[in-house]
């Protein structure tokens, strides 16, 4: 988390503690703009790990950078935010404002990704018009300097305490500089330079964070199903596989006496169609099934092998992003001992 400390030559609305439900939209927008520039996604925050991590990644094939580059900042916005866009060796189209670029510096690429949902913490709220829907969105520049890490970073030390912008603080480390600030000219803008020095061609890497916590998107951006998963090496043969399912998110747990598995699939039908498909599976298979306590609007069937050791649920859900699929979940937990189904 980010806290940002004010200066009395700006007059910014005091802090408001963070609101879990959009109650009104222009009360919900505002305190979620200040709310965003007090906790910051997680790709935001990880961004000088990054930096540190392309270190020594130089050469002259700028666009192999380029795509390093937009792979790591992926991995780091894997908690389901928005899709990435990268702009190999210019910034995008739509930066609300251009911070300072380090004079001399070769600009290698650029990114642009929105906040995810949970980021947010519900739904983008329209406007009064009911079109137009708040969706902060995030911006990252990595430029290539010759400099040294000291002169790049007494540039931004001045430049960032200029207007429109504002220096809010700066921490230095052995490896990394990083220096934090606002806009002044608007409030729903923030973000931090990160300065690091290394590699065989001994040049300094910058990355420029950047927030807008005020964009809108006119247009919903349609949703992109991508390929399917494969399924985690131990997962247990005799589970269902529901036919036509997309997997997009897989995760395996194994702790003493005890292995789990998580399995995250989408699909056309609905959530009805989906439970009473595991269900005849399961009762196929000899396995006992309950009704599971519903949360919400979600479906819920629990299920139990015969011998005790295998069981589980399945839950289904519209899916948030795009109403035509429906999400379901599939929670497995078994006993390692347990005898591997009769592949015959």
């Amino acid at each position: 988390t980010w806290l940002w400390p004010r200066r009395s030559r700006v007059r910014i609305p005091p802090s408001t503690p963070s609101l879990k439900r959009l109650l009104a939209y222009r009360l919900a927008r505002d305190l979620k703009r200040r709310q965003m520039r007090l906790s910051l996604p997680l790709s935001f925050l990880m961004a000088p790990l990054l930096l540190l991590a392309l270190v020594g990644c130089g050469g002259d094939d700028e666009g192999r950078t380029a795509g390093i580059i937009h792979r790591l900042l992926v991995a780091a916005g894997a908690d389901g935010s928005g899709t990435l866009e990268s702009f190999a060796g210019r910034l995008p189209d739509d930066l609300p404002v251009t911070p300072p670029l380090y004079p001399g510096a070769d600009l290698i690429v650029s990114s642009r990704q929105p906040a995810s949902l949970a980021d947010l913490g519900a739904l983008p709220a329209p406007d009064a018009s009911g079109t137009d829907s708040a969706y902060p969105l995030l911006f990252f520049i990595v430029l290539d300097a010759a400099d040294s890490r000291e002169e790049v970073f007494a540039f931004y030390e001045e430049e960032l305490d200029e207007d429109p912008w504002q220096l809010e603080a700066s921490i230095s480390g052995p490896d990394l500089d990083t220096l934090q600030f606002v806009n002044v000219d608007d409030v729903d803008i923030a973000g931090a330079v990160s300065i690091s020095r290394g590699g065989e061609d001994d040049r300094t890497s910058i990355l420029i964070s950047l927030q807008d916590a005020g964009s809108f998107r006119t247009e919903e951006l349609p949703f992109e199903l991508g390929p399917s998963l494969a399924l985690p090496k131990e997962y247990p043969q005799d589970v269902p596989h529901y036919p036509g399912a997309t997997i997009t998110d897989t995760a395996f747990f194994r702790s003493p006496g005890d292995e789990s598995f998580l399995i995250i699939f989408l699909t056309s039908d609905s959530q009805s169609e989906v439970i009473d498909f595991f269900r005849e599976e399961f009762e196929e298979l000899g396995w006992a099934v309950t009704e599971g306590s519903a949360a919400g609007l979600t479906d819920r069937i629990n299920f139990r092998g015969e011998r005790g050791d295998i069981q589980g649920d399945v839950l289904a859900n519209r899916f948030l992003e795009d109403r035509h699929f429906t999400e379901v979940s599939i929670r497995v937990q078994l006993n390692p001992a347990r005898e591997p189904p009769d592949r015959d």
